[in-house]
Protein backbone atom coordinates (compact mmCIF):
# COMPACT_ATOMS: atom_id res chain seq x y z
CA UNK A 1 0.00 0.00 0.00
CA UNK A 2 1.58 3.40 -1.08
CA UNK A 3 2.30 5.94 1.65
CA UNK A 4 1.56 9.46 1.17
CA UNK A 5 2.65 11.26 3.92
CA UNK A 6 5.61 13.56 4.47
CA UNK A 7 8.87 12.45 5.10
CA UNK A 8 8.04 8.68 4.15
CA UNK A 9 10.43 6.01 5.02
CA UNK A 10 9.91 3.67 2.68
CA UNK A 11 12.26 0.96 3.82
CA UNK A 12 14.23 0.94 7.01
CA UNK A 13 16.70 -1.44 8.16
CA UNK A 14 18.08 -0.41 11.28
CA UNK A 15 20.63 2.19 11.90
CA UNK A 16 20.69 5.99 13.15
CA UNK A 17 17.65 7.95 12.40
CA UNK A 18 17.45 11.44 12.83
CA UNK A 19 14.62 13.44 15.41
CA UNK A 20 11.97 14.03 15.39
CA UNK A 21 10.59 10.49 13.65
CA UNK A 22 7.81 8.57 14.40
CA UNK A 23 7.35 4.67 12.97
CA UNK A 24 4.21 3.69 11.83
CA UNK A 25 3.37 0.74 9.36
CA UNK A 26 1.70 3.00 6.48
CA UNK A 27 -1.11 0.23 6.09
CA UNK A 28 -2.29 0.13 9.47
CA UNK A 29 -1.14 4.05 10.62
CA UNK A 30 -3.62 3.46 13.75
CA UNK A 31 -1.31 4.54 16.40
CA UNK A 32 -0.73 1.31 18.23
CA UNK A 33 2.71 -0.29 16.83
CA UNK A 34 5.60 0.06 19.00
CA UNK A 35 8.65 1.81 17.71
CA UNK A 36 11.18 1.17 16.02
CA UNK A 37 9.00 -1.84 14.02
CA UNK A 38 11.05 -4.91 13.38
CA UNK A 39 13.37 -4.88 10.21
CA UNK A 40 11.40 -5.61 7.13
CA UNK A 41 8.24 -3.41 7.32
CA UNK A 42 7.56 -0.18 5.58
CA UNK A 43 7.75 2.87 7.90
CA UNK A 44 6.41 6.70 7.57
CA UNK A 45 6.05 9.82 9.48
CA UNK A 46 2.40 10.04 10.72
CA UNK A 47 0.71 12.73 13.16
CA UNK A 48 -0.48 12.55 16.36
CA UNK A 49 1.02 9.41 16.68
CA UNK A 50 1.41 7.20 20.47
CA UNK A 51 5.26 7.20 20.45
CA UNK A 52 5.65 3.67 23.24
CA UNK A 53 9.19 3.76 24.52
CA UNK A 54 10.51 0.14 25.03
CA UNK A 55 13.45 -0.51 27.34
CA UNK A 56 16.55 2.23 26.72
CA UNK A 57 15.83 4.74 23.90
CA UNK A 58 19.44 6.61 23.42
CA UNK A 59 18.78 10.43 21.74
CA UNK A 60 21.38 12.78 21.06
CA UNK A 61 19.12 15.71 20.32
CA UNK A 62 15.81 16.79 21.07
CA UNK A 63 12.57 14.64 21.10
CA UNK A 64 9.44 16.75 20.03
CA UNK A 65 6.21 14.31 19.67
CA UNK A 66 2.82 15.77 19.48
CA UNK A 67 1.15 12.99 20.64
CA UNK A 68 1.26 10.75 24.07
CA UNK A 69 4.76 9.45 25.01
CA UNK A 70 4.34 6.02 26.90
CA UNK A 71 7.65 4.55 28.84
CA UNK A 72 7.49 0.93 28.69
CA UNK A 73 10.03 -2.07 30.20
CA UNK A 74 9.13 -5.33 28.75
CA UNK A 75 12.77 -7.07 29.84
CA UNK A 76 15.74 -7.07 32.03
CA UNK A 77 17.80 -8.15 29.20
CA UNK A 78 21.34 -10.40 29.54
CA UNK A 79 23.60 -10.51 32.09
CA UNK A 80 26.44 -8.01 29.57
CA UNK A 81 27.40 -4.66 29.91
CA UNK A 82 27.22 -3.60 25.87
CA UNK A 83 24.66 -1.27 25.64
CA UNK A 84 22.90 -1.72 22.01
CA UNK A 85 20.01 -3.12 20.16
CA UNK A 86 18.33 -6.23 19.43
CA UNK A 87 15.95 -7.59 16.91
CA UNK A 88 14.28 -10.50 18.80
CA UNK A 89 11.86 -10.71 16.10
CA UNK A 90 8.93 -8.66 17.99
CA UNK A 91 10.50 -5.53 19.01
CA UNK A 92 14.35 -3.44 19.00
CA UNK A 93 15.17 -3.95 22.77
CA UNK A 94 18.46 -3.83 25.07
CA UNK A 95 20.98 -6.11 25.55
CA UNK A 96 21.67 -4.60 28.86
CA UNK A 97 21.36 -5.99 32.40
CA UNK A 98 20.60 -2.37 33.49
CA UNK A 99 17.10 -1.15 33.77
CA UNK A 100 15.41 0.79 30.94
CA UNK A 101 15.58 4.52 30.62
CA UNK A 102 15.09 7.44 28.50
CA UNK A 103 18.46 9.49 27.62
CA UNK A 104 18.78 13.00 25.93
CA UNK A 105 19.69 16.65 26.11
CA UNK A 106 15.37 17.91 26.11
CA UNK A 107 12.30 15.91 25.24
CA UNK A 108 9.91 18.40 24.56
CA UNK A 109 5.86 16.47 24.32
CA UNK A 110 2.52 18.17 24.08
CA UNK A 111 0.78 15.40 25.46
CA UNK A 112 1.19 13.12 28.97
CA UNK A 113 4.25 11.44 30.15
CA UNK A 114 3.22 8.57 31.78
CA UNK A 115 5.81 6.45 33.75
CA UNK A 116 5.40 2.85 35.53
CA UNK A 117 8.83 3.54 37.78
CA UNK A 118 10.39 6.10 39.71
CA UNK A 119 10.88 9.40 38.41
CA UNK A 120 14.52 10.93 38.63
CA UNK A 121 15.23 14.37 38.06
CA UNK A 122 19.28 15.69 37.62
CA UNK A 123 22.40 13.92 37.77
CA UNK A 124 24.23 12.91 41.22
CA UNK A 125 25.89 15.28 42.66
CA UNK A 126 24.86 17.35 39.18
CA UNK A 127 23.26 21.39 39.30
CA UNK A 128 20.16 20.31 37.95
CA UNK A 129 16.57 21.87 38.98
CA UNK A 130 12.98 20.93 38.99
CA UNK A 131 10.96 23.72 37.31
CA UNK A 132 7.26 23.64 37.56
CA UNK A 133 5.81 26.74 35.78
CA UNK A 134 3.16 28.64 36.74
CA UNK A 135 -0.54 27.59 36.10
CA UNK A 136 -1.82 31.11 34.69
CA UNK A 137 -1.59 35.50 35.39
CA UNK A 138 -4.77 34.37 37.81
CA UNK A 139 -3.27 31.87 39.35
CA UNK A 140 0.52 32.18 39.45
CA UNK A 141 1.52 29.31 41.06
CA UNK A 142 3.10 26.42 40.41
CA UNK A 143 0.70 24.14 41.01
CA UNK A 144 1.79 20.04 42.56
CA UNK A 145 -1.46 17.67 43.15
CA UNK A 146 -2.01 14.74 45.31
CA UNK A 147 -2.86 12.05 42.50
CA UNK A 148 -5.12 11.90 40.27
CA UNK A 149 -6.64 8.86 40.05
CA UNK A 150 -8.56 8.46 43.73
CA UNK A 151 -10.49 11.74 43.61
CA UNK A 152 -12.43 9.91 46.68
CA UNK A 153 -10.37 9.18 48.73
CA UNK A 154 -7.80 11.41 51.17
CA UNK A 155 -4.66 12.35 49.72
CA UNK A 156 -1.50 14.61 50.76
CA UNK A 157 1.67 14.44 51.22
CA UNK A 158 4.67 13.45 52.84
CA UNK A 159 7.93 14.65 52.17
CA UNK A 160 11.43 12.53 53.28
CA UNK A 161 15.01 13.77 53.26
CA UNK A 162 18.02 11.41 54.05
CA UNK A 163 19.77 12.12 57.24
CA UNK A 164 24.07 11.52 57.25
CA UNK A 165 24.04 7.84 56.52
CA UNK A 166 21.52 8.29 53.92
CA UNK A 167 18.69 6.62 55.90
CA UNK A 168 15.18 7.96 54.72
CA UNK A 169 13.44 10.26 57.36
CA UNK A 170 10.05 11.93 57.41
CA UNK A 171 10.70 15.49 57.96
CA UNK A 172 7.09 17.06 56.37
CA UNK A 173 4.10 15.30 56.70
CA UNK A 174 0.12 17.33 54.71
CA UNK A 175 -2.85 15.56 55.47
CA UNK A 176 -5.36 15.36 52.74
CA UNK A 177 -8.62 16.63 55.05
CA UNK A 178 -7.49 18.77 57.25
CA UNK A 179 -4.18 20.23 55.89
CA UNK A 180 -2.73 20.33 58.55
CA UNK A 181 1.46 20.53 58.71
CA UNK A 182 3.65 18.34 60.75
CA UNK A 183 7.29 19.32 60.80
CA UNK A 184 9.70 16.45 62.54
CA UNK A 185 12.21 19.23 63.25
CA UNK A 186 12.61 22.41 64.32
CA UNK A 187 10.85 25.46 62.22
CA UNK A 188 13.12 28.39 61.54
CA UNK A 189 11.70 31.35 60.25
CA UNK A 190 14.03 33.94 59.60
CA UNK A 191 11.30 36.50 58.47
CA UNK A 192 8.13 38.17 60.46
CA UNK A 193 5.93 35.37 61.63
CA UNK A 194 1.72 36.30 61.47
CA UNK A 195 -0.27 33.30 63.09
CA UNK A 196 -3.90 33.87 62.39
CA UNK A 197 -5.02 31.71 64.88
CA UNK A 198 -4.06 30.17 68.39
CA UNK A 199 -0.27 29.57 68.67
CA UNK A 200 0.38 26.70 71.19
CA UNK A 201 3.49 24.27 72.02
CA UNK A 202 3.40 21.22 74.46
CA UNK A 203 6.88 22.24 75.90
CA UNK A 204 8.29 24.99 75.52
CA UNK A 205 8.29 28.41 72.68
CA UNK A 206 12.06 29.39 71.85
CA UNK A 207 11.69 33.34 70.88
CA UNK A 208 14.53 35.48 70.78
CA UNK A 209 17.41 34.57 72.61
CA UNK A 210 16.07 31.32 75.20
CA UNK A 211 13.75 29.31 76.31
CA UNK A 212 10.82 31.08 77.49
CA UNK A 213 12.34 34.02 77.06
CA UNK A 214 11.31 37.21 75.00
CA UNK A 215 13.84 40.26 74.80
CA UNK A 216 13.19 43.19 72.27
CA UNK A 217 12.86 46.95 72.33
CA UNK A 218 9.34 46.75 72.24
CA UNK A 219 6.65 44.25 73.35
CA UNK A 220 3.04 44.96 71.99
CA UNK A 221 0.22 42.30 73.41
CA UNK A 222 -3.36 42.70 74.36
CA UNK A 223 -2.84 40.22 77.39
CA UNK A 224 0.48 38.86 78.57
CA UNK A 225 0.50 35.33 80.00
CA UNK A 226 3.58 34.23 81.75
CA UNK A 227 4.45 31.12 83.77
CA UNK A 228 4.98 30.55 87.46
CA UNK A 229 8.60 29.71 87.32
CA UNK A 230 9.72 29.69 83.61
CA UNK A 231 8.22 32.87 82.25
CA UNK A 232 10.20 36.01 81.81
CA UNK A 233 9.69 38.96 79.34
CA UNK A 234 12.63 41.24 79.31
CA UNK A 235 12.90 44.59 77.22
CA UNK A 236 13.42 48.44 77.16
CA UNK A 237 9.91 49.08 76.85
CA UNK A 238 6.79 46.22 77.26
CA UNK A 239 3.67 47.71 76.51
CA UNK A 240 0.01 45.81 76.66
CA UNK A 241 -2.54 46.96 74.80
CA UNK A 242 -5.20 49.34 77.56
CA UNK A 243 -2.55 49.07 80.26
CA UNK A 244 -3.42 52.45 81.60
CA UNK A 245 -6.39 54.69 80.51
CA UNK A 246 -7.15 58.31 81.31
CA UNK A 247 -10.85 59.83 82.12
CA UNK A 248 -11.42 63.45 81.99
CA UNK A 249 -14.20 65.65 83.79
CA UNK A 250 -15.45 68.84 81.67
CA UNK A 251 -18.26 71.32 81.99
CA UNK A 252 -20.87 69.14 82.48
CA UNK A 253 -21.55 65.82 84.14
CA UNK A 254 -19.81 62.92 82.34
CA UNK A 255 -20.76 58.98 82.90
CA UNK A 256 -18.36 56.22 82.23
CA UNK A 257 -19.60 52.59 82.01
CA UNK A 258 -16.71 50.36 81.95
CA UNK A 259 -16.43 47.32 79.85
CA UNK A 260 -13.00 44.80 80.20
CA UNK A 261 -12.95 45.11 76.68
CA UNK A 262 -11.66 49.07 77.11
CA UNK A 263 -10.75 48.78 80.34
CA UNK A 264 -8.48 45.72 80.94
CA UNK A 265 -8.56 43.82 84.48
CA UNK A 266 -5.29 44.59 86.42
CA UNK A 267 -4.49 48.31 84.63
CA UNK A 268 -4.39 52.01 86.12
CA UNK A 269 -7.08 54.74 85.32
CA UNK A 270 -6.32 58.06 86.16
CA UNK A 271 -8.82 60.32 86.76
CA UNK A 272 -8.90 64.09 86.52
CA UNK A 273 -11.27 65.98 88.14
CA UNK A 274 -9.73 69.42 87.39
CA UNK A 275 -10.82 70.65 84.23
CA UNK A 276 -15.02 71.46 85.03
CA UNK A 277 -17.49 71.38 87.47
CA UNK A 278 -19.21 68.40 85.83
CA UNK A 279 -19.55 65.56 87.97
CA UNK A 280 -17.96 62.20 87.25
CA UNK A 281 -19.87 58.99 87.77
CA UNK A 282 -17.96 55.56 86.83
CA UNK A 283 -19.45 52.10 87.13
CA UNK A 284 -17.21 49.03 87.20
CA UNK A 285 -17.64 45.98 84.65
CA UNK A 286 -19.86 43.11 85.99
CA UNK A 287 -18.13 40.97 88.12
CA UNK A 288 -18.38 38.19 86.52
CA UNK A 289 -16.47 39.23 83.54
CA UNK A 290 -12.89 40.52 85.62
CA UNK A 291 -12.78 37.74 88.16
CA UNK A 292 -9.74 38.18 90.21
CA UNK A 293 -8.95 40.98 88.65
CA UNK A 294 -7.79 44.33 89.90
CA UNK A 295 -8.17 47.96 89.18
CA UNK A 296 -6.64 51.15 90.69
CA UNK A 297 -7.95 54.46 90.65
CA UNK A 298 -5.80 57.36 90.95
CA UNK A 299 -6.65 61.30 91.22
CA UNK A 300 -3.22 63.22 90.78
CA UNK A 301 -4.41 66.87 90.83
CA UNK A 302 -6.65 68.93 92.66
CA UNK A 303 -10.42 68.49 92.37
CA UNK A 304 -12.71 71.58 90.99
CA UNK A 305 -14.58 72.79 94.06
CA UNK A 306 -17.99 71.46 91.75
CA UNK A 307 -17.19 68.20 91.15
CA UNK A 308 -18.06 65.50 92.76
CA UNK A 309 -17.04 61.67 92.31
CA UNK A 310 -18.78 58.54 92.03
CA UNK A 311 -17.85 55.07 91.95
CA UNK A 312 -20.36 52.45 91.35
CA UNK A 313 -20.56 48.98 91.33
CA UNK A 314 -22.66 46.86 88.60
CA UNK A 315 -26.36 45.94 89.23
CA UNK A 316 -26.47 44.54 93.06
CA UNK A 317 -22.91 43.30 93.45
CA UNK A 318 -21.15 44.99 96.69
CA UNK A 319 -17.84 46.74 98.37
CA UNK A 320 -16.69 45.47 101.49
CA UNK A 321 -13.56 47.39 102.95
CA UNK A 322 -12.01 50.03 104.77
CA UNK A 323 -11.72 53.76 103.85
CA UNK A 324 -8.67 55.37 105.47
CA UNK A 325 -9.50 59.24 105.91
CA UNK A 326 -7.46 61.97 107.17
CA UNK A 327 -9.38 62.30 110.13
CA UNK A 328 -9.80 58.14 110.52
CA UNK A 329 -11.01 55.40 109.23
CA UNK A 330 -14.66 54.10 108.46
CA UNK A 331 -16.09 50.49 106.90
CA UNK A 332 -17.30 49.88 104.15
CA UNK A 333 -19.87 47.46 104.34
CA UNK A 334 -22.82 45.64 101.43
CA UNK A 335 -22.10 49.39 99.55
CA UNK A 336 -22.92 49.66 95.83
CA UNK A 337 -21.89 53.14 95.78
CA UNK A 338 -19.12 55.63 96.76
CA UNK A 339 -19.68 58.96 97.14
CA UNK A 340 -17.14 62.21 97.59
CA UNK A 341 -18.58 64.93 98.11
CA UNK A 342 -18.08 68.30 95.77
CA UNK A 343 -14.47 69.66 95.79
CA UNK A 344 -13.57 66.52 98.35
CA UNK A 345 -11.81 63.95 96.10
CA UNK A 346 -8.45 65.28 97.27
CA UNK A 347 -5.43 65.30 95.12
CA UNK A 348 -3.40 61.85 96.09
CA UNK A 349 -6.34 60.41 96.08
CA UNK A 350 -6.10 56.50 95.90
CA UNK A 351 -8.81 54.01 95.27
CA UNK A 352 -8.62 49.78 94.63
CA UNK A 353 -10.65 47.47 94.04
CA UNK A 354 -10.44 43.48 93.41
CA UNK A 355 -12.49 41.48 92.27
CA UNK A 356 -13.41 38.49 94.30
CA UNK A 357 -15.27 35.57 94.06
CA UNK A 358 -19.03 37.12 95.41
CA UNK A 359 -18.21 41.22 96.02
CA UNK A 360 -15.55 43.59 95.88
CA UNK A 361 -12.94 44.04 98.02
CA UNK A 362 -12.14 47.91 98.27
CA UNK A 363 -9.55 49.92 99.70
CA UNK A 364 -9.78 53.97 99.85
CA UNK A 365 -6.61 56.26 100.62
CA UNK A 366 -8.04 59.61 100.71
CA UNK A 367 -6.92 62.42 102.51
CA UNK A 368 -10.45 64.40 102.66
CA UNK A 369 -12.63 64.12 105.95
CA UNK A 370 -14.56 60.74 106.56
CA UNK A 371 -17.11 63.17 106.22
CA UNK A 372 -16.96 63.31 102.81
CA UNK A 373 -16.50 59.76 101.81
CA UNK A 374 -20.31 58.46 101.96
CA UNK A 375 -20.55 54.68 101.08
CA UNK A 376 -24.20 53.61 100.44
Amino acid sequence: MACNCKNTITSFLGGDVPNPTTFLNCGEADGSYNNPLETGKTQCVAEDNVLRILDEYYISGTVKNSGQIVFERTVTGETVNEYFWQNDGTFFKPIAYTDSRLSGQTLNTSGDIVAGGDGVVGTHDGTNFLYINRYNSTLPYAHIHSDRLDNNVESGFRFLTRNSSGTGQEALLIKGSDRKATFQGNVVISGTNTTLDTLSAKTAINVGNGNGLVSANTFTTPQISIGKELGVITGTTVVGKYSGATIQNSGSDIAVTMTVGTFRPNMLVEVLTSAGAGDVTITLPALSTWYRGKYTFVFPHACNGGCSFKLAANGSEEFHGLSMCLDGNEVIGSASLITFNAGRVIQGTKIEVIAMTDHMQMNIFTPTEVANVTPS
